[in-house]
């Protein structure tokens, strides 16, 4: 494995916004050649499959400027500073969709795009679920939506999911409802 390990020579700092940063870092191969690579850093984020009692997951529609089209999520956002990723996922799920959540636990956590980004997704599963009122920020236009897992599976296999968090959190769910996790 030390043969593929690249060398870190030097950084350079091209962006920083209120969220995310870029970099430009100059490495060397393990020829020996140097090369550029581009970095997105981020902060992280986490990623809440919430399930009803009736075994439907809450899903939120919203529009999402790079693609340029709606799409159908699980709730998902930004934890604040030093907040726990269950911290998060309680506070991610209520604001965005009205829903407290009595039980969460974390699943798992794994690189979003490590090709060119260094974010981090934790997934927590939320059940015993009970609504209340939604809390959006000012900049957040959500629909709430409660799908049978079922249909979801299905959904993720006609191809009319387009979000990787979201695929992710489908086959989740559907384990969990088969009682595989």
């Amino acid at each position: 494995m030390k043969q593929l390990k690249e060398g870190h020579l030097k950084s350079e700092r091209l962006y920083k916004g209120t969220l995310l940063g870029l970099r430009k870092d100059t490495v060397k191969l393990p020829s020996g050649k140097k090369a550029t690579r581009e970095i997105v850093e981020h902060p992280g984020a986490v990623a809440i499959v919430a399930i009803t009692d009736d075994n439907e997951l809450v899903l939120v529609r919203q529009f999402r400027t790079p693609t340029k089209q709606v799409l159908l999520e699980i709730p998902a956002g930004v934890p604040l500073k030093k907040e726990s990723a269950i911290a998060a996922s309680r506070r991610e799920l209520e604001e965005e969709t009205g829903f407290r959540a009595k039980k969460v636990r974390k699943i798992f956590e794994g690189y979003a795009t490590p090709g060119y980004s260094d974010e981090v997704i934790q997934f927590c599963l939320a059940q015993d679920l009970v609504l209340a009122k939604p809390k959006p920020d000012e900049d957040e236009f959500l629909e709430v939506d409660l799908v049978d897992i079922d249909t979801c599976v299905d959904l993720l296999k006609t191809g009319k999911i387009h979000d990787i968090k979201t695929m992710l959190g489908i086959m989740i769910a559907d384990m969990v409802v088969r009682g595989e996790l």
